[in-house]
């Protein structure tokens, strides 16, 4: 039984070696002799993006992206709709606060009496349908198409909250 591992041991070593032998003949890069031919060498890559007729959109390219610097603080994505705030759709009443948290997203209107409205994500206030909450806005389609709304106050109730324009108010002595 040693004779036979022995002679086991030496031909899986064998094959190793003669492995190890066409590995490094392939990297060395002997012809193999089929291919005799001598090599040309490659073209550098900047050869193969070489210039198309009626393709060269590059200037264009590189005017827009020099217009709207990459780390510039005012590049945005342009907006979606142009936000209305307030009272500012017909039909609907005025949008006054938007709860954004784990328990939902709600949009609460003014109502026409001293009740507000909430209406949450696909909710229908009006002739329009609530499609999206966010922590700032509210994005309704309606008669009008897909419109955006910001929260205002009452113009009204602030101004009677912060009492005359005019005068020093009364402090009590």
């Amino acid at each position: 039984m040693p004779h036979l591992t022995g002679s086991l041991v030496a031909g899986v070593a064998l094959v190793g070696v003669g492995l190890a032998g066409v590995i490094f003949w392939e990297l060395s890069g002997a012809p193999n002799g089929s291919d005799m031919t001598p090599r040309r060498p490659r073209a550098p890559a900047t050869a193969a993006a070489a210039h198309v007729p009626g393709n060269d959109h590059l200037p264009a390219w590189v005017a827009s992206v020099l217009a709207r610097p990459l780390f510039s603080p005012d590049r945005r994505p342009e907006p979606a709709g142009t936000p209305v705030t307030g009272a500012g759709l017909v039909g609907l009443p005025r949008l006054t606060a938007i709860l954004v948290g784990p328990f939902g997203r709600s949009a609460i209107f003014a109502g026409q009496s001293r009740e507000p409205i909430v209406v949450a994500e696909g909710g229908r206030i009006a002739a329009y349908q609530v499609t999206a909450i966010e922590a700032t806005q509210v994005h309704l389609i309606g008669p009008h198409g897909a419109q955006v709304m910001q929260p205002s106050f009452d113009q009204g109730a602030a101004a009677q909250a912060t009492g005359p324009k005019s005068g020093r108010a009364a402090l009590p002595r």
